[in-house]
């Protein structure tokens, strides 16, 4: 990854738009023409897993450099984790200098804006002009434009569910913002920290604008591996998370994680199967929360990936059994592309997969409710021979969707909404992986 490898960013990744252009017309230039291969993908690329595991021997953690904002706190009192039909008030959408090679983002400000929802754009003030270019190249009028919101927080990455604030309600009806630690960050003297610096900082720096309590639970969990009913229950997937929780300050037992991300999220946390074969361990590639009671819950047709059909199988079962209306929806015939360094997809790249290349793990439940809109991924670039079917699948898909958000909320209340999402998938998320909504 250039952006990653850059020697700017990892010497200046704490200061907005230090890197790059400064005159403002060259900066939008560089934006529009950003080559796709500067965009990090959803999960740690080999280097950064190399870089810290080298470092990690003797090098600072970010929590022991500036504690501040890296620091653990005390779990506060309580509040209540909001599901995301609740979650309708506004939505944060991460855009980092790279943001206008990634179509989904206009896309999702678009159903944002139709959805009746404040649209927040997190991103350096010298890239407003930028953004909004590629806004109205998107096809945004000037109405719609002075209805989205920039907010003077940079940012590394897209994947703002993943590093963004988990927005609690506190009794008073204030918000809490969560932050867990994300993809953590070495340094061999604190003044070269190294990683998606920007990115791990900005709920605490999004809390000191927004004048909101934060809260730095001790663990390390990506956003995109924990959905709740707004009723105290959460889920999260089981592959990952206890590894990832071994450090030199604490190493948890699963029940331990499950208690410690339980506390700070006031909830008791239910652990799903996760699925293999590659794809990234975080549950809303799997299943999406659509009311307190109502569960989607994707389903693999066995003759396409056997392994994963059982294991989803069994994830709804068992979610039937806590007593929860679980829906099941199709998910994607499997297909890939040619292995290739960067993580964006290109249509030319789609190939039927002959176990020489990379499965792409497309799927229906990285959708995003945005106010009264629902938006959900399709996908259109697929091989010729697969088109048909994915095109069925994709019908199937949203016509559920549809019929379970009228079952719940009354016929034509909340609507479904399309947004491609062939160029985002191969970096494994989607919809609701770069985006966070709250109540």
């Amino acid at each position: 990854m250039k952006r990653w490898m850059s020697g700017c960013l990892a010497a200046t990744a704490l200061f907005s738009g230090a890197c790059g252009p400064t005159d403002e017309s060259q900066r939008v230039a560089a934006q529009e023409a950003a080559p796709a291969d500067q965009v990090l993908p959803r999960y740690e690329t080999a280097n950064e897993n190399r870089v810290r595991a080298l470092a990690a021997g003797d090098a600072f953690w970010a929590w022991q450099c500036d504690p501040n904002t890296y620091g653990f706190t005390a779990v506060s009192t309580v509040a209540r984790f909001p599901t995301e039909a609740e979650s309708t008030t506004g939505v944060l959408i991460g855009w980092p200098d790279y943001g206008c090679t990634v179509p989904e983002l206009a896309g999702l400000v678009k159903a944002g804006l139709q959805g009746n929802t404040q649209v927040s754009i997190l991103t350096a003030p010298n890239n407003n002009n930028g953004v909004t270019s590629c806004l109205r190249r998107a096809g945004l009028t000037d109405a719609q434009l002075a209805r989205v919101e920039y907010v003077p927080v940079d940012v590394d990455s897209v994947w703002i569910r993943d590093y963004g604030p988990e927005i609690l309600i506190k009794p008073d009806g204030s918000r809490r913002f969560v932050d867990m630690s994300y993809y953590p960050l070495t340094s061999s003297t604190c003044g070269n920290m190294q990683g998606r610096v920007r990115d791990d900082a900005s709920p605490s720096r999004l809390a000191a604008l927004w004048n909101t309590e934060v809260v730095r639970p001790k663990v390390r969990l990506e956003g995109g591996n924990l959905q709740t009913d707004g009723k105290g229950t959460c889920f999260r997937a089981q592959r990952n998370a206890e590894a990832r929780n071994n450090f030199s300050e604490w190493q948890y037992t699963p029940d331990e994680l499950n208690e410690v991300i339980g506390a700070a999220h006031h909830c008791k946390v239910q652990v799903m199967e996760s699925l293999v074969g590659g794809v990234i361990d975080h549950i809303d590639m799997f299943m999406t929360v659509i009311s307190s009671k109502t569960l989607l819950v994707g389903q693999y047709d066995p003759a396409d990936d056997a392994t994963n059909a059982a294991i989803l199988d069994r994830n709804a079962a068992r979610l039937a059994g806590l007593g929860y209306r679980v829906v099941r929806v199709p998910m994607p015939k499997s297909y890939c592309r040619k292995v290739l360094s960067g993580c964006t997809g290109q249509p030319q790249q789609i190939q039927p997969c002959d176990g020489t290349n990379e499965r792409i793990w497309a799927t229906y439940m990285n959708s995003i409710r945005l106010g009264n809109v629902v938006a959900v991924p399709v996908y259109k670039w697929v091989p010729e021979a697969d088109k048909a079917t994915v095109a069925a699948q994709e019908a199937q898909a949203l016509s559920i969707y549809q019929s379970e958000l009228d079952r719940e909320f009354g016929k034509g209340k909340v609507k479904v909404v399309t947004v491609q999402g062939d160029s985002l998938i191969p970096c494994q998320g989607s919809l609701h992986c770069t985006t966070m909504t709250y109540k």
